[in-house]
């Protein structure tokens, strides 16, 4: 019987920085058939591509870690789908928590660095374009503009409480039974 790996979120957070400062692609150097040393640059394209693609992989490493801290904390929570935050500065696809607040499901879009998140109601597209934020979280990030997986669980905490274990089984730092999205930042036009 395979046993699960204990989840390390604060691993998992230093990761998600590490690969965060390398979004960049740096030119390949080899040699030509003569024995030269020569540099190719990546194309524009493909450099894009694979920003992109480690967009993802750092925001499903950060959703990882925060879903973990949220959970351990008593909030059901779990790496969604990537999603498409139209209110980002972006049109980046990210990683999404799927929480439930006050008995209902939300989705948040997990854009690494960002300093404001917001949560949606659950859709089947990847493009949340249309949808109505339920709330908005703003985030403090640390001196390199890098917000950790704890930043994000201690500012979703508060409004996540519709989704924290019965009284008696919570964790002290579980969310007060009275919090829901509502309580967080509401969403202006």
């Amino acid at each position: 019987m395979a046993r699960s790996a204990a989840v390390d979120a604060q691993r998992l957070d230093r990761e998600a920085h590490e690969l965060f400062k390398q979004l960049g692609v740096v030119p390949t150097t080899g040699q030509d058939k003569d024995g030269r040393t020569i540099t190719i640059t990546p194309g524009e394209r493909f450099t894009e591509i694979n920003r992109r693609a480690r967009l993802i992989a750092v925001s499903d490493t950060l959703a990882q870690a925060v879903a973990h801290l949220l959970t351990t904390r008593g909030v059901r929570a779990e790496v969604d789908q990537v999603r498409v935050d139209p209110a980002a500065e972006g049109d980046e696809q990210v990683m999404a928590l799927r929480v439930t607040a006050a008995g209902a499901d939300a989705v948040i879009p997990l854009r690494p660095a960002t300093t404001r998140l917001r949560a949606y109601p659950p859709a089947p597209d990847i493009d949340l374009t249309g949808h109505t934020p339920l709330a908005e979280f703003d985030l403090a990030p640390g001196a390199d503009g890098w917000v950790t997986a704890d930043a994000i669980a201690d500012a979703l905490l508060p409004h996540l409480a519709g989704a924290a274990a019965p009284a008696d089984t919570a964790p002290a730092d579980a969310a007060p039974a009275d919090a829901t999205l509502a309580d967080a930042a509401p969403v202006t036009a």
